[in-house]
């Protein structure tokens, strides 16, 4: 607004001059929408806007995010409407703790429209949609090139795969040779969008060509690739509760889906890095599996196959680090990145809330029928995200620093009944700061990672703008769900303001991409305003491609505005984002 009023050009979202961060390409709004329940219309190109219709952006997730082996292009695919998808994803663990489930729609123009179980798809079985997870419309998959900076789509149409639009994203994809494969997940969507169900893989030529694709019913979710050694590796859950298991491409342009198994893991491999001349790789909870989250440890490369599938080890866990229980079995894993002769590895609570249902869950004493309670309750179940970097992994001598985190964390003492701070489990000070790079509000960090130009570059996920607009929005009506009794808009309202007073003071503040220089060094800010678009709550993809180009690829579950803002800047939709310099060589 300023900008404008001083006639300065007003600042673009996701564009930041300073930092050389430039818009690649970007989600546009995609249909227009009518009214709870009523079926919407595609937006197409020179098309007038129609009586009542509201234009919204649906596709809010950079999901999957690979370049081609020659560095020619980017793909990606990706995920629509993460926040009802999301909010319907917590329905049973919000159920499973005694509070109510938050998925009543709601219309704020402001930001995002949910409709749940009563959106025209849901009610009418227009896939994805189905019952709570209402608002979830059918992935894309696009392909960007490099050299020219156009962006084509290259979503598969029915005839070419059959059920493409049933799935409730596109979430890994990996290239190798002249093939790149994108994996997507069906599910019933009964437990919400993200919450993982049969794994669809599809293959392309790099040049485009669409080659096919393949239902895999044992694998139940999928999330990264990695290529090391020369070859392509990939990381599943297993269905029916066995587990993880590390697949390797032996496949062709010709026949793209072979592929054997080589590690055979208590939970699903979910990022992956090489280090060493072995495959480190972050878990998540399996299916049915008991195991913490944590970090595996390959076979040397030269070992990999079929026999050595058993031969993967648990080096590193977050029961290793947590002293209460359920805030580690809370825990996933994200990035791994090998960086200066240590693995950097990362603990978040995905999805914000599990830590704090599960408390709820196990302990009924524990407060939660007013506001006050209830934040209380999640601040000390649910603490920032973690970084820490192990030396040696698998080793005798191996080594593990905390380095962004907290000394004590609280735990919940039943014998009590009070909350009380105990010492990690590694009994160490954090070297360069408190959780969440010193942010609380950063839950996941590590959620995007890479090495470019000797610096290690970590996204996150901060949930500021969620709590604020979505938990503490008079319009949603969250709060009455969650505790079951009705919270007026005006107490509301005024919750929300003491918040943006006394916690949330920047609505600036977004998903944030920290630095490490060096070993040796605290990381540094990038940006910690979603490279000046608010929507932005996350930076997933950190993608370098040689020594010129670094690639974000930003999430956020915002459909509205259509049309950047600058107060603070806005746009909804996904955006990838990029950085060139100029080669040394």
């Amino acid at each position: 607004m300023l900008a404008t009023m001083l006639g300065l050009r007003p600042p673009v979202p996701g564009e930041d001059r300073r930092q050389g961060v430039t818009v690649a390409a970007q989600a546009r709004p995609d249909r227009w929408w009518f009214g709870m329940g009523r079926p919407t219309r595609p937006i197409e190109d020179g098309g007038s806007a129609p009586d009542g219709g509201r234009p919204q952006t649906t596709q809010g997730y950079v999901w999957a995010f690979t370049a081609d082996e020659a560095q020619r292009h980017l793909w990606w695919g990706t995920a629509s409407n993460a926040t009802g998808g999301g909010m319907a994803t917590l329905a049973t663990e919000f159920a499973g703790a005694g509070l109510g489930v938050p998925v009543r729609p709601w219309d704020d123009p402001g930001n995002v429209t949910c409709e749940f179980a009563e959106s025209y798809n849901a009610a009418q079985g227009v896939g994805p949609a189905e019952g709570v997870a209402g608002d979830a419309v059918a992935a894309q998959i696009w392909q960007y090139d490099i050299g020219s900076g156009t962006t084509v789509e290259r979503t598969p149409t029915e005839d070419e795969c059959p059920g493409f639009a049933r799935l409730a994203g596109v979430r890994a994809a990996g290239s190798i040779g002249d093939v790149v494969l994108l994996g997507g997940i069906e599910t019933s969507l009964t437990a919400g969008a993200q919450a993982g169900g049969t794994v669809v893989l599809l293959a392309y030529h790099v040049d485009g060509t669409f080659l096919g694709w393949r239902r895999f019913e044992d694998w139940d979710n999928i999330k990264n690739f990695v290529v090391a050694g020369g070859q392509l590796y990939f990381g599943v859950g297993l269905a029916g509760g066995a587990g993880g298991s590390v697949q390797r491409f032996s496949g062709t342009a010709k026949h793209p889906f072979r592929f054997e198994e080589v590690g055979r893991l208590g939970n699903q491999p979910s990022y992956f890095t090489v280090h060493e001349n072995r495959i480190v790789t972050g878990t998540w909870r399996a299916t049915g599996s008991t195991e913490p989250a944590g970090v595996y440890l390959s076979p040397p490369l030269h070992e990999l196959g079929p026999k050595s599938v058993h031969g993967w080890r648990l080096v590193f866990s977050a029961a290793q680090l947590f002293p209460d229980p359920l805030t580690a079995d809370a825990m996933v894993s994200f990035a791994v990145t090998s960086y200066e002769g240590w693995v950097y590895a990362t603990f978040g609570i995905p999805s914000v809330a599990p830590a704090l249902t599960h408390h709820l869950a196990a302990y009924p004493q524990i407060p939660r029928g007013t506001v006050p309670e209830l934040a209380l309750a999640y601040l000390r179940s649910s603490p920032g995200g973690v970084v820490y970097r192990i030396k040696d992994p698998g080793a005798l001598n191996q080594q593990v620093e905390l380095l962004y985190g907290e000394r004590r964390y609280w735990c919940f003492e039943p014998d009590t009944g009070e909350w009380a701070q105990r010492d990690n489990l590694l009994h160490q000070d954090p070297k360069f700061g408190g959780g969440g790079f010193g942010t609380r509000f950063n839950d996941y960090v590590g959620w995007g990672a890479g090495v470019f130009r000797g610096k290690l570059y970590v996204g996150t996920f901060n949930t500021e703008k969620v709590l604020r607009d979505i938990t503490l929005n008079p319009e949603t009506g969250v709060l009455t769900q969650v505790l079951g009794r009705p919270v007026p808009a005006v107490e509301t309202a005024v919750w929300r303001e003491l918040a943006s007073r006394l916690v949330f003071r920047d609505r600036r503040t977004a998903g944030q991409v920290w630095v490490f220089d060096d070993a040796d060094s605290p990381a540094r800010p990038l940006t910690t305003t979603g490279f000046n678009n608010a929507c932005n709550w996350g930076i997933r993809g950190i993608l370098p491609v040689g020594d010129e180009h670094l690639f974000f690829g930003t999430n956020q579950g915002w459909q509205y505005p259509t049309e950047p803002r600058d107060d603070p800047p806005r746009r909804a939709g996904w955006q990838v984002l990029s950085i060139r310099t100029r080669s040394s060589a």
